[in-house]
């Protein structure tokens, strides 16, 4: 074999070679690691869409913020960092000293437990008060520093009469459950925002049976016709006439006066006249017909 042609043979294998090793770097080598990163392009795309979204709802966390804490910053329930039973009697007892009551009650203790880093310790009240007193009493535990839960509250009519007792003040069998937390976190048992403890004002009782109003009339002093002892006797297309309570005839227009109202219309074909009485309560509209002749 000469020398040229061997030269030739050489290089054109050199070549094959580099032609292969390219065709292997291009699609076997590169092709995966271009699968490997079209893989994090999505990745990436998808942590910027995830910050992005962060971006746009950070005013509405700064708003949630905010408003946390100036409710903290503002609480005016406390929460001790130890709770026994006894303690939280002698709160509830406090509260019954503080003004005359007919509250009168069983105390139980039914279950205590722990809650993440919050301890609960449920009670039982039973017993029976008059309304407004019971009602009382729960508007101090909801307005009082210290924070206890109400939980439950069943309430009957009780109606046992009791001596010295007025009888229209209704009494009530109540069954209450509460909860009393605690928790050795700090802050808690601080009140940095004083609650306004006015009184509870009112005494509604929704025991007491309701009270129908009786609507005040008021007299008939100009003598007018009474449209309810009036009887009407003839009419034309634009006045009335009607024998009043009195046995006085009286002829009457669109618009003249009555007790308690005015004529307000002359029906003529229907052989009737309707009255307006606005100022009886409630209102209505009032009808007087001529009698047929027997």
């Amino acid at each position: 074999m000469s020398y040229a042609l061997r030269t030739t043979v050489l290089l054109g294998s050199f070549w094959l070679l580099v032609f292969l090793a390219g065709i292997y770097l291009v699609h076997f080598k590169m092709g995966s690691e271009e699968k490997d990163l079209i893989v994090k392009e999505h990745q990436l795309q998808e942590e910027l869409s995830e910050s992005e979204e962060l971006v746009a709802n950070l005013p509405a966390f700064n708003e949630d913020l905010e408003e946390s804490r100036e409710r903290w910053e503002n609480r005016s329930k406390t929460i001790p960092k130890q709770e026994a039973s006894h303690e939280t009697y002698a709160y509830v007892d406090k509260i019954l000293s503080s003004r005359k009551t007919t509250l009168d009650f069983d105390y139980y203790s039914t279950e205590e437990g722990d809650s993440g880093e919050v301890h609960y310790s449920n009670y039982r009240l039973s017993g029976e008060a008059r309304f407004i007193d019971l009602y009382r009493f729960i508007w101090y535990i909801e307005h009082l520093p210290r924070y206890l839960r109400i939980n439950s509250l069943q309430l009957a009519e009780e109606s046992v009469e009791r001596e010295g007792f007025d009888a229209s003040k209704h009494w009530v069998r109540f069954d209450m459950s509460l909860s009393a937390l605690s928790a050795d976190r700090p802050g808690f048992d601080e009140v940095l925002y004083a609650a306004d403890l006015k009184p509870p004002s009112g005494s509604h009782d929704p025991f007491r049976p309701p009270v129908k109003v009786v609507p005040k009339i008021p007299p008939n002093t100009k003598g007018l016709p009474n449209v309810f002892e009036s009887t009407l006797r003839a009419l034309t297309p634009t006045q009335a006439y009607l024998t009043d309570q009195n046995g006085e005839l009286k002829t009457l227009e669109l618009g003249d006066e009555v007790y308690l109202g005015k004529l307000a219309d002359i029906l003529p074909d229907e052989n009737r006249v309707v009255f307006d009485l606005d100022r009886l309560y409630p209102s209505r509209r009032v009808s007087l017909s001529i009698k047929a002749a027997k």
